[in-house]
């Protein structure tokens, strides 16, 4: 912006420049936002802020080499808290990415889904996909829209099925994780453990697992009880 200011004299004209450099400094306004995700910025944000300058004519300096890193944002005051809330917004948008992150590497840590491979092979969904499923599952929800293979399937989560547009249905299983971050596979003979955390199962004589267990112990043991106990 250019001003050209005549008057009567050079005093007057020395007055309307005092007086119109008194208004810009007054419209003046400094911000400066100091988070440790700003040094996490990429080409992506800094193509943002360099947009954000130009548009509304403010100047956007990154200090980087302080703890915390911060963005310094300089102009006039409206345009400042302008692109100021701009670059929270930014940084707000990081720190949900991080957490989300985080949370989906602590569901794949207690649970894993997986879908129905070839070679009757289960594959396991990737971590955001997986902590989605466990996040419906929680929430009691009946269904969940999902890719698998860049296709969209929608999952029951109740018979673990997942069908696509065109009506083809694959399984699905959720396999939880021991304390050593393997998967559990379920015995084909478990029973349902009714939210209890150990159950006495009566073993019947005729039972395989009775079997098995007696005939091991009476190479040893003439006298012995057998009983089954679960635990979760």
């Amino acid at each position: 912006v250019t001003f050209e200011i005549c008057g009567e004299s050079q005093e007057n004209v020395n007055a309307a420049e005092s007086w119109i450099e008194d208004l810009i400094l007054k419209e003046q306004f400094e911000n400066i936002i100091s988070d440790e995700l700003i040094e996490r910025f990429d080409e992506r944000q800094i193509h943002t802020l360099d947009d954000l300058q130009r548009r509304k004519h403010v100047t956007i300096q990154i200090e980087n080499r302080i703890s915390p890193p911060q963005i310094k944002i300089s102009g006039i005051s409206r345009d400042v808290c302008f692109v100021s809330v701009k670059v929270q917004n930014m940084i707000q948008k990081l720190k949900n990415i991080e957490e989300e992150r985080s949370k989906a590497e602590l569901f794949y840590n207690l649970v894993e889904w997986r879908y129905a491979g070839s070679s009757d092979s289960f594959v396991a969904f990737d971590k955001l996909t997986n902590m989605q499923l466990e996040d419906a599952k929680i929430a009691k929800k009946s269904s969940l829209t999902v890719k698998i293979n860049k296709k969209n399937y929608k999952v029951d989560l109740n018979s673990l099925q997942a069908t696509d547009g065109q009506g083809k249905t694959i399984s699905i299983q959720r396999m939880p994780k021991d304390e050593d971050l393997q998967s559990i596979e379920l015995p084909k003979n478990w029973e349902d453990m009714q939210k209890q955390r150990v159950k006495l199962v009566d073993l019947k004589p005729s039972h395989q697992e009775y079997k098995v267990v007696q005939n091991k112990f009476g190479k040893t043991c003439p006298n012995f009880t057998i009983e089954k106990v679960k635990s979760y």
